[in-house]
């Protein structure tokens, strides 16, 4: 059991509340110790119960003392649920309100059929089961570049891909040293798989790239990225609290043109976008006209206007009608109102937020033979590309 996992999870509330009013929007990079080379991430949130298997020798400790509390040789897959507030695990009822599954040998850990590698801490919310695996960085990066990015595509665009996971996956780690974990697996941080996910051209990139993060001024920045930037991006004000060169946006990105998600048009029922708003918490009644009123620097929308046949208005920014209908489903914010009676179609280019690396983008680049240096530094503009020699 490495020290730094329970320097990390055995903190207590009050020095993490002081760990996280240290850090600011950017993470010095002489910060970045041996203790950051695990990542919590939580691979399921909030359910009544899971599956879980381990293929080999385990030790289970309690979260809070590291204490064993258990040895076991080999588990096969069994359910594990809140029983009576406390934490069952088959016929095994504990006491602990925080179990960690430790593997040794490089056991492979299952939970729903899904292989991680690492450890798993199981915490008890009292009516429910959140799991967090926590693994070292890099093993971490090859469980997330075959969900982010095909194993098919150049290997320059992989290890651009990587470069930007290992960054932005860093600078979660400090910023949310407070919480439970600092990643969730899906695309509200970066979309992780775990051991399953895991292919060759992809761990070659991770490989390649061992231990090289995006800098501005000395310090990790969220290196964001996403899969077409309509060929422009955006600037990352727009939508977070963030002021920096590197995600400032308005990098025209020819290489974005005319890739998939490139151009869009989709069509929807007045009806059901008057449900989605009004699901959100706005109030609006049947829709007879949408209007953009405002778009940003980009081209994206900033303010969109919807009239009732009331004759109310409602005004709501962008991005937040976005989230309303859902980001798979509104592609992006750059797109053009066509009304057509009781239905619209929203006329549009690109998909994602636009802020940072345009994956597409960085594909066309790598067929191009840019390097993933070259790529980088393109859609990070005044970043710099440093190792950092603590992580091995």
């Amino acid at each position: 059991m490495p020290l730094t996992l329970f320097a990390r999870i055995g903190s207590t509330n009050v020095v993490r509340a002081l760990i996280l009013l240290l850090v600011i929007f950017c993470m010095d990079i002489s910060d970045v110790t041996a203790k950051s080379k695990l990542i919590r991430v939580s691979v399921l949130r909030d359910v009544d119960h899971f599956t879980l298997a381990v293929d080999g020798r385990h030790t289970v400790l309690d979260y809070n003392t590291g204490k064993k509390v258990a040895v076991g040789v080999r588990l096969l897959p069994t359910i594990v649920v809140i029983d009576h507030g406390k934490i069952k695990i088959g016929d095994t009822v504990y006491d602990n309100q925080r179990l960690v599954i430790d593997p040794r040998q490089d056991a492979s850990l299952r939970v729903n059929d899904k292989h991680f590698r690492g450890m798993l801490v199981i915490i008890n919310g009292g009516t429910s089961l959140t799991v967090v695996n926590s693994i070292e960085i890099e093993q971490y990066i090859r469980g997330v570049l075959y969900h982010e990015i095909s194993d098919k595509w150049p290997l320059e665009a992989i290890k651009a891909q990587a470069v930007a996971t290992r960054t932005y996956a860093l600078y979660s780690i400090e910023k949310f040293s407070a919480r439970d974990y600092d990643a969730t697996n899906d695309v509200y941080s970066q979309v992780y798989g775990g051991k399953s996910a895991e292919r060759y051209r992809t761990n070659l990139a991770v490989r390649n790239t061992k231990g090289e993060v995006l800098t501005y001024k000395g310090k990790i920045f969220p290196a964001f990225f996403h899969a077409n930037s309509g060929g422009v991006t955006e600037n990352a004000s727009e939508l977070w609290d963030i002021d920096l060169p590197p995600l400032k946006g308005g990098v025209e990105s020819p290489y974005s043109v005319n890739s998939p998600h490139y151009r869009w048009r989709r069509n929807f029922r007045l009806k059901d976008i008057q449900e989605a708003l009004n699901t959100h918490g706005y109030k609006i009644g049947l829709i007879k006209d949408i209007r953009v009123i405002e778009r940003n620097k980009s081209g994206r929308v900033r303010k969109i206007e919807f009239e009732d046949r009331d004759g109310k208005k409602l005004t709501v920014e962008g991005k937040d009608f976005r989230d309303a209908l859902g980001p798979n489903v509104l592609k992006s914010n750059m797109y053009n109102v066509e009304m057509k009676g009781y239905y619209v179609d929203l006329v549009g280019h690109g998909w994602g937020h636009g802020v940072g690396m345009c994956q597409w983008g960085a594909y066309n680049m790598a067929r191009m033979k840019f390097s993933y240096q070259q790529i980088l530094k393109f859609y990070y503009p005044g970043s710099l590309l440093e190792h950092l020699q603590d992580i091995d």
